[in-house]
């Protein structure tokens, strides 16, 4: 199997299964025989394709006489790879990607190699006359237009310029971008200039986060990235892989030494461990989950970095347990979400999420926050977190919840009573956290 059909099943599954492409992407790259270049040129395709798929579509339907929904999903999975490559890769011949088009269409859909063929040279043609232009110009309705150009479904721009205004444009355009690949240092085991000295040594270049100071980007990893699990810094536990806007979150809520934490929603543990190192495995950290399966996460990110003071419990978050009111010093509430700030690492989210599937979200917040309410000890702090920017999950679900819980006030992170991290923010994800302190009386 060369690498464009590893890359067009994947998108398949992605597309058709509702398969999450980082998983997907583990399952391919742990094959220990895939070259370098092949490596690039698969996450190239596969990422490149889901986040510009919307516009790929729009010009895939300019060049043929039917709906897209009418092409069997092979062919229009080929066509996207096809047309990605040839706007986006030019170090691979516009005959070269042609060719290879339409060998898969022969091994995957070989009756509709003809009709590939004849839409790709359609496409050069069109290319040779008009040039690889991915403004969208012609679409004269501006949100209609940053939909097709970002490849954002327009509900989901509506969204975004709801909550960020004049900078929404741009933070839609920097969600197609490769993020950038950041770390935590566990200070349990080393200190951050250490950690350093140490990716250096490895030709690794590190540039401090400006959030967060536990925050490293590394860069120039190329494919190295979705290996890094593997390398002895990773497995000795000396450092995490997590965007800073998510540490941020956890160092928002201020825990302290010998306090007793819930983190009501914690697989797969990346904020459980860092809230053991800002306690100095001091203390407990409750972490719970629904699923065990996602608890043993939990258990081996905590093993595998020294964490010594979390204890899991397998409890559904919506449901009250009477033996936890007023139990907690503080709790971390990071709610399922949408998931609408983290599109560029999850591009599938984008295609996947529907707005009946928020709406249960929504539900499960309210009960989430509600219990958060009753465990909370009095003067205690709550910290409430999402990683969207739909305001019915964030701004409106606080709102809703301070007026049926009138001994919570909201305490301002970084002066803002409402805090938003994402990508103009030094490269953050989309993340919204807000901190409530329960009344002493």
């Amino acid at each position: 199997m060369n690498i464009r059909e590893k890359a067009c099943k994947t998108l398949m599954r992605i597309n058709n299964e509702g398969a999450y492409s980082n998983l997907e992407v583990k399952s391919i790259l742990k094959v220990a025989d895939i070259k370098d270049e092949d490596r690039r040129l698969y996450l190239s395709i596969v990422y490149g394709t889901l986040q510009n798929q919307i516009g790929l579509d729009y010009l895939i339907q300019k060049q043929i006489n039917r709906p897209l929904v009418k092409i069997q999903k092979e062919v229009l999975t080929i066509l996207r790879i096809a047309y990605y490559q040839l706007y986006f890769l030019d170090r691979i011949p516009d005959y070269a990607i042609v060719n290879e088009s339409v060998l898969l269409a022969q091994k995957l859909k070989p009756k509709a190699k003809g009709f590939v063929n004849g839409v790709l040279r359609n496409q050069l043609r069109k290319i040779e006359k008009e040039g690889r232009d991915w403004s969208f110009v012609e679409i004269e309705n501006r949100i209609e237009r940053i939909s097709t150009e970002h490849s954002m479904p327009l509900w989901i721009c509506q969204k975004y310029i709801e909550t960020f205004a004049a900078d929404a444009e741009n933070i839609i355009k920097e969600m197609s971008q490769q993020p950038p690949f950041t770390v935590r240092c566990n200070n349990l085991k080393i200190k951050p200039e250490q950690l350093k000295q140490l990716f250096n040594k490895e030709n690794i270049i590190v540039k401090s986060g400006c959030l967060s100071h536990m925050a490293f980007h590394l860069e120039q990893l190329d494919a190295f990235h979705h290996q890094i699990e593997k390398t002895p810094l990773y497995q000795q536990g000396l450092f995490s892989i997590q965007d800073q806007g998510a540490m941020l979150t956890v160092e928002a809520l201020g825990a302290q030494e010998n306090e007793i934490v819930l983190d009501m929603c914690a697989a797969p543990g990346g904020k459980t461990t860092y809230l053991s190192q800002i306690m100095n495995n001091t203390g407990k950290i409750i972490a719970r989950d629904i699923y065990p399966n996602r608890l043993k996460l939990i258990k081996a990110e905590s093993q595998r970095l020294g964490c010594q003071n979390i204890d899991m419990e397998q409890i559904d978050g919506t449901q009250y347990e009477g033996a936890d009111f007023e139990k907690f010093d503080r709790i971390l509430l990071d709610a399922p979400c949408s998931g609408l700030g983290v599109i560029r690492r999850k591009p599938e989210i984008r295609y996947q999420i529907t707005k009946e599937t928020i709406k249960n979200l929504i539900k499960i917040q309210e009960s989430l926050l509600k219990n958060a309410g009753r465990y909370l000890k009095k003067g205690g702090f709550l910290l409430y977190a999402t990683c969207t920017i739909n305001r019915d999950e964030n701004e409106n679900q606080i709102e809703t919840f301070l007026r049926q819980s009138n001994n919570f006030e909201l305490v301002p992170i970084d002066g803002e009573k409402y805090h938003h991290t994402h990508p103009l923010t030094d490269g953050c994800d989309g993340f919204f956290m807000c901190l409530l302190k329960k009344s002493r009386f």
